[in-house]
């Protein structure tokens, strides 16, 4: 019997890498170029899927520091990338479908990181906040990224770690903290995601298990 499951936001349960990334490339090289960036669009954007593709952790201030500019130009890039009005989104009901699924075999609870008001306003648009026992919201650059939080949400819950599962997208975020932390960790890496490409960089980065679509979990937490 499962205490819990923890689930990511962002390409876990919501395909932000198709709905909202796109966008949010543009917005953010758009304000490094205000910030000071002086290589064109297209160069940039091109940097950054080479970014993407190599798993880096810190896309802006990489950015900025691949193509001659200031740390102040990448922290732009960041703040125009995660914090931003969050337009109309629909869940996909197979996600939804999965969801409730969850839901009858343990408790849920949300584990997001980024811009606190962008990710309660993508959570109110997917009105999926009564599905959670609780919502936790991770500040970007958390020292410990995840980790701590969801130390606490397991104390808080009393929740026992080897009785939990974790699932998200990002093997260095919610694999990594699900594993420091003795739970069963769910990789779910949807074909372009985010962070599709990106492998585990040791053991504490790999997964029990990985799927595609969060819309798997519930049969393999059946099997």
């Amino acid at each position: 019997m499962l205490d819990g499951i923890v689930l990511d936001l962002d390409d876990t349960i919501l395909d932000t890498s198709g709905l909202l990334v796109p966008v949010a490339d543009r917005r953010a090289v758009a304000a490094m170029r205000d910030a000071g960036l002086r290589a064109g669009a297209d160069v940039a954007h091109t940097t950054l899927r080479a970014l993407r593709r190599e798993g880096c952790e810190d896309l802006f201030g990489e950015l900025a520091r691949r193509l001659g500019a200031d740390a102040a130009c990448g922290h732009a890039g960041t703040q125009a990338f995660f914090d931003y009005d969050v337009p109309a989104l629909t869940l996909e009901p197979d996600i939804e479908s999965a969801l409730h699924a969850l839901r009858a075999i343990a408790p849920l609870a949300l584990l997001t990181a980024g811009v606190e008001r962008t990710q309660r306003a993508k959570v109110a648009r997917l009105d999926i906040e009564p599905l959670f026992v609780e919502c936790v919201h991770v500040p970007l650059g958390s020292p410990g990224g995840k980790q701590p939080a969801l130390r606490d949400l397991l104390e808080r819950r009393q929740w026992r770690p080897e009785h939990v599962v974790v699932a998200g997208d990002r093997p260095s975020g919610d694999v990594r903290a699900g594993n420091a932390l003795g739970c069963r960790t769910v990789l779910v890496r949807r074909p372009g995601g985010e962070f599709a490409e990106h492998e585990p960089r040791g053991p504490e980065e790999q997964p029990w298990r990985t799927i595609e679509s969060l819309a798997e979990l519930p049969a393999l937490l059946h099997a």
